[in-house]
Protein backbone atom coordinates (compact mmCIF):
# COMPACT_ATOMS: atom_id res chain seq x y z
CA UNK A 1 0.00 0.00 0.00
CA UNK A 2 3.02 2.16 0.34
CA UNK A 3 5.45 1.21 -2.13
CA UNK A 4 7.37 0.46 0.21
CA UNK A 5 10.36 -1.57 -0.95
CA UNK A 6 11.75 -4.44 1.13
CA UNK A 7 13.24 -7.97 0.17
CA UNK A 8 11.22 -11.07 1.58
CA UNK A 9 13.09 -13.66 3.19
CA UNK A 10 10.76 -17.01 3.35
CA UNK A 11 11.57 -18.49 6.92
CA UNK A 12 10.59 -21.66 7.38
CA UNK A 13 8.42 -20.26 10.60
CA UNK A 14 8.28 -17.83 13.42
CA UNK A 15 11.37 -19.07 15.06
CA UNK A 16 14.44 -18.73 12.33
CA UNK A 17 13.06 -15.35 11.65
CA UNK A 18 12.75 -13.82 15.11
CA UNK A 19 15.85 -15.81 15.65
CA UNK A 20 17.86 -13.42 12.87
CA UNK A 21 15.37 -10.43 14.30
CA UNK A 22 17.31 -10.80 17.53
CA UNK A 23 20.66 -11.22 15.85
CA UNK A 24 20.16 -8.09 13.39
CA UNK A 25 19.98 -10.14 10.20
CA UNK A 26 17.09 -8.86 8.91
CA UNK A 27 15.80 -4.64 10.01
CA UNK A 28 11.97 -6.04 10.44
CA UNK A 29 9.83 -8.80 10.43
CA UNK A 30 5.84 -9.31 10.58
CA UNK A 31 4.67 -11.54 12.86
CA UNK A 32 1.67 -12.44 15.57
CA UNK A 33 1.80 -10.80 18.97
CA UNK A 34 1.79 -14.35 20.62
CA UNK A 35 5.29 -15.19 19.14
CA UNK A 36 6.84 -11.88 19.81
CA UNK A 37 5.48 -10.66 22.84
CA UNK A 38 7.58 -12.30 25.35
CA UNK A 39 10.58 -11.19 23.70
CA UNK A 40 8.74 -7.81 23.15
CA UNK A 41 8.88 -7.79 27.01
CA UNK A 42 12.13 -9.12 27.71
CA UNK A 43 13.75 -6.04 25.49
CA UNK A 44 14.94 -8.13 23.04
CA UNK A 45 12.71 -6.73 20.47
CA UNK A 46 10.99 -3.23 19.86
CA UNK A 47 7.59 -3.55 18.93
CA UNK A 48 6.56 -0.84 15.89
CA UNK A 49 2.89 -1.31 15.27
CA UNK A 50 0.35 -3.64 15.22
CA UNK A 51 -1.34 -5.09 11.88
CA UNK A 52 -4.76 -4.75 13.11
CA UNK A 53 -7.07 -1.93 12.48
CA UNK A 54 -6.95 -0.16 15.38
CA UNK A 55 -4.86 -0.68 18.32
CA UNK A 56 -4.21 -4.13 20.45
CA UNK A 57 -6.48 -3.39 23.89
CA UNK A 58 -3.22 -4.71 25.60
CA UNK A 59 -0.86 -2.99 23.83
CA UNK A 60 -2.54 0.67 23.62
CA UNK A 61 0.91 2.44 23.42
CA UNK A 62 1.44 0.45 20.39
CA UNK A 63 0.17 2.63 16.90
CA UNK A 64 -1.64 0.25 14.26
CA UNK A 65 -0.30 0.78 10.73
CA UNK A 66 -3.39 1.98 10.00
CA UNK A 67 -2.76 5.62 11.62
CA UNK A 68 -0.12 6.19 8.85
CA UNK A 69 -1.94 3.91 6.28
CA UNK A 70 -5.16 4.86 6.20
CA UNK A 71 -7.37 1.23 4.91
CA UNK A 72 -4.46 -1.18 6.13
CA UNK A 73 -5.45 -4.00 8.11
CA UNK A 74 -3.83 -7.81 8.15
CA UNK A 75 -4.85 -10.21 11.02
CA UNK A 76 -5.09 -13.92 11.86
CA UNK A 77 -7.61 -15.39 13.58
CA UNK A 78 -7.90 -19.59 14.11
CA UNK A 79 -11.18 -21.61 13.91
CA UNK A 80 -12.90 -24.39 15.07
CA UNK A 81 -12.97 -27.10 12.05
CA UNK A 82 -15.23 -30.43 11.49
CA UNK A 83 -15.17 -32.82 8.63
CA UNK A 84 -17.11 -31.42 5.99
CA UNK A 85 -21.17 -32.55 5.83
CA UNK A 86 -21.12 -32.25 10.16
CA UNK A 87 -24.67 -32.19 11.46
CA UNK A 88 -25.63 -28.63 11.96
CA UNK A 89 -27.08 -29.57 15.53
CA UNK A 90 -23.81 -31.17 16.30
CA UNK A 91 -22.13 -27.53 14.75
CA UNK A 92 -24.28 -25.63 17.22
CA UNK A 93 -23.52 -27.27 20.43
CA UNK A 94 -19.92 -27.14 19.86
CA UNK A 95 -20.16 -23.46 19.06
CA UNK A 96 -22.08 -23.27 22.02
CA UNK A 97 -19.74 -24.45 24.21
CA UNK A 98 -17.15 -23.22 22.58
CA UNK A 99 -18.88 -19.51 23.56
CA UNK A 100 -19.24 -20.35 27.36
CA UNK A 101 -15.68 -21.65 27.22
CA UNK A 102 -14.69 -18.43 25.33
CA UNK A 103 -16.36 -16.25 28.17
CA UNK A 104 -14.29 -18.18 31.33
CA UNK A 105 -11.82 -15.38 33.29
CA UNK A 106 -9.16 -18.08 33.25
CA UNK A 107 -9.37 -18.99 29.25
CA UNK A 108 -9.43 -15.29 28.71
CA UNK A 109 -6.18 -14.37 31.12
CA UNK A 110 -4.51 -16.98 29.89
CA UNK A 111 -5.16 -16.22 25.59
CA UNK A 112 -4.43 -12.37 26.50
CA UNK A 113 -1.44 -13.07 28.47
CA UNK A 114 0.17 -14.98 25.04
CA UNK A 115 -0.74 -11.71 22.86
CA UNK A 116 -4.29 -13.00 21.52
CA UNK A 117 -7.93 -11.44 21.81
CA UNK A 118 -10.08 -13.55 22.12
CA UNK A 119 -13.52 -13.76 20.05
CA UNK A 120 -16.38 -15.42 19.22
CA UNK A 121 -18.48 -15.84 16.23
CA UNK A 122 -21.02 -18.21 15.08
CA UNK A 123 -20.18 -20.43 12.14
CA UNK A 124 -22.57 -18.09 9.53
CA UNK A 125 -19.91 -15.24 10.83
CA UNK A 126 -16.60 -17.27 10.39
CA UNK A 127 -17.62 -18.10 7.19
CA UNK A 128 -18.19 -14.35 5.85
CA UNK A 129 -14.77 -13.35 7.14
CA UNK A 130 -13.09 -16.78 5.60
CA UNK A 131 -14.86 -15.28 2.64
CA UNK A 132 -14.08 -11.78 3.08
CA UNK A 133 -10.25 -12.69 3.56
CA UNK A 134 -9.89 -14.65 0.39
CA UNK A 135 -11.11 -11.96 -1.61
CA UNK A 136 -8.58 -9.81 -0.11
CA UNK A 137 -6.24 -12.14 -0.12
CA UNK A 138 -6.50 -12.57 -3.75
CA UNK A 139 -6.25 -9.56 -4.83
CA UNK A 140 -2.88 -8.67 -3.43
CA UNK A 141 -1.61 -11.97 -4.94
CA UNK A 142 -2.64 -10.30 -8.19
CA UNK A 143 -1.75 -6.96 -7.46
CA UNK A 144 1.43 -8.15 -6.35
CA UNK A 145 2.33 -10.96 -9.22
CA UNK A 146 3.26 -13.31 -5.98
CA UNK A 147 3.71 -16.77 -7.00
CA UNK A 148 4.84 -20.02 -4.79
CA UNK A 149 8.61 -20.85 -4.10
Amino acid sequence: MTGTPSTHVPYKGDAPAISDLIGGQVQFILSSVPALIQHVKGGRVRALAVTTAQRWPDLPELPAVAETVPGYEHTSWNGLWGPAGMPRAMVARLNQTLARLLKLPDVQEKLRADGRAPAHTSPDEFARIIERDIAKWSKVVKAGDIKVN
